[in-house]
């Protein structure tokens, strides 16, 4: 049962007439789901039963008493495990470098209190003012999210929290954030970050990258990332994208792997006029199909392999009108699975919120999972690579953006995919120190004998002046 077949209507009262930016669209999502009645808080009940009193803000005593509660409680949200104003406990999460936590919770008749959503997002200690618009932004879609759990459930359904609590900055943390934004401003002037990519022959579950066979180091012009190797009539590749630093509009290319160490040039196989990369491949009878990266088009395309490497054609649309980012398939128990993540560059972080998506063939048509967003977590959310099975068991790779994009790569076990419901444990993790000057590794992508990994490193603006 969903929330348009329910007989059962709810009736929610708010606590603010007016209501700041950021819960517009929150209320607005609620207004259009059928079962749902708005109360704004200047309304009279008329002796109407309330189903839910919102409040669009931290939890205050003093709301409370005026508001009281409702059958299914007084909802209110808490920023970085707190009672307080979202400002003060992001600039509190960047002193710590902590990801910025937020979470909507119920206060119910007898004093209890659960929680109902909650979500750790993307907070750059170099630039803490974007967390607030962004976790606002999600914050805006919990009610909703937690209506709908109940409408389908028959009852509230608890997150299980995550204790995150932060203590106000210490002069220390103050500091260290000073230093962070100091040290990006120096980067910025004197330094590009370029991303290389190193490879190597293997199926340990987790790859020591520093152990590698292959190091594709790009020209001072661009940078080369994420790499997903395949083998190929007994030739073994490397696809990966190309963004040159002169239009930052990225393109797919190929390089081959040769068996004493070294590399073929990079053979362009895929351009367009809006920036591509994570050039996602598998076979599927017998054929070649990559689906790469293209948020700026808003279109999940899916290009069939007419020779490899260098001639592609589209198969197929997979999803429409959506911003998205590491669109990532996987052959699962009959069905095929389609992970990526969903946002909005000036609303949801694109890092954070991780959606699922079911068909029966890789052409679709596409169903989305009951639970989306299946995970709101930037901790561990958006892809890093290709899905794989070892020893029966299917394994995720995935970033780790909470305080810097890319910052690590997490190896998730999945404990659970189905339309029912979608788990994992993180049970991995390769942090970016294994080579002298990394300071990033976002990608960890396999074939059946090769792995291949992405690293990032400064190199100083005045390099592109010398040729290779």
């Amino acid at each position: 049962m969903n929330e348009l077949e329910t007989s059962e209507r709810l009736t929610i009262r708010l606590t603010a007439i007016a209501l700041p930016d950021w819960a517009k669209v929150g209320v607005s999502a609620l207004r259009q789901m059928p079962c749902v009645d708005i109360l704004a808080a200047n309304d009279p009940l008329d002796d109407k039963p309330v189903d839910i009193v919102l409040n669009f803000g931290h939890y205050s005593e003093t709301i409370y008493q005026q508001y009281g509660t409702g059958r299914l409680g007084f909802w209110f949200f808490r920023f970085a495990g707190q009672d307080r104003d979202v400002i003060a406990a992001t600039k509190d999460a960047s002193a710590a470098a902590m990801a910025l936590e937020v979470s909507l919770w119920a206060k119910l008749a007898d004093d209890s209190t659960i929680c109902l959503y909650q979500s750790i997002g993307q907070h750059e200690l170099f630039a803490p003012w974007r967390a607030v618009p962004r976790s606002l932004a999600k914050a805006a879609q919990f009610p909703a999210r937690a209506v709908t759990r109940y409408l389908s459930k028959g009852e509230l359904v608890a997150h299980n929290a995550e204790l995150l609590v932060i203590s106000p900055a210490p002069i220390a943390g103050l500091f260290a954030q000073a230093v962070a934004i100091g040290g990006k401003v120096i980067h910025k002037l004197f330094y590009r970050e370029q991303w290389f990519i190193v490879a190597g022959k293997g199926n340990d579950l987790l790859p020591d990258p520093s152990q590698y066979q292959w190091l594709l180091n790009p020209p001072a012009d661009s940078f080369w990332a994420d790499p997903f190797p395949i083998e190929q009539d007994g030739r073994v590749w490397i696809l990966l994208e190309v963004l040159p630093f002169a239009t930052w509009r990225g393109y797919l290319v190929a390089v081959e792997l040769f068996a004493d160490g070294s590399h073929g040039a990079a053979q362009t196989i895929l351009t367009q006029d809006y920036h591509l990369s994570y050039p996602f491949i598998f076979e599927w009878q017998g054929e070649l199909y990559m689906l790469p990266e293209a948020g700026e088009s808003r279109a999940v395309t899916l290009w069939k392999c007419e020779q490899f490497p260098a001639r592609w054609t589209k198969a197929a649309t997979l999803l429409n009108d959506i911003c998205f980012t590491d669109a990532t398939l996987i052959e699962h128990e009959g069905r095929w699975w389609l992970f990526l993540t969903i946002g909005e560059p000036d609303g949801i972080c694109l890092n954070d919120e991780l959606h699922l998506y079911y068909a029966d063939s890789p052409l679709g048509p596409w169903t989305a999972h009951s639970d989306n967003p299946v995970k709101s977590d930037a901790r561990n959310a958006r892809p890093a690579g290709n899905l794989f099975y070892r020893d029966g068991v299917l394994y995720r790779p995935t970033q780790d953006c909470a305080t810097v994009y890319g910052k690590a790569t997490i190896l998730n076990r999945i404990d659970r995919l189905d339309s029912e419901g979608f788990s994992e444990t993180p049970v991995g993790r390769i942090n970016a120190d294994w080579r002298k000057g990394c300071l990033c590794t976002h990608t960890l992508s396999r074939s059946e004998h090769y792995w291949a990994v992405d690293g990032l490193h400064l190199l100083p603006r005045w390099a592109d002046l010398f040729k290779r």
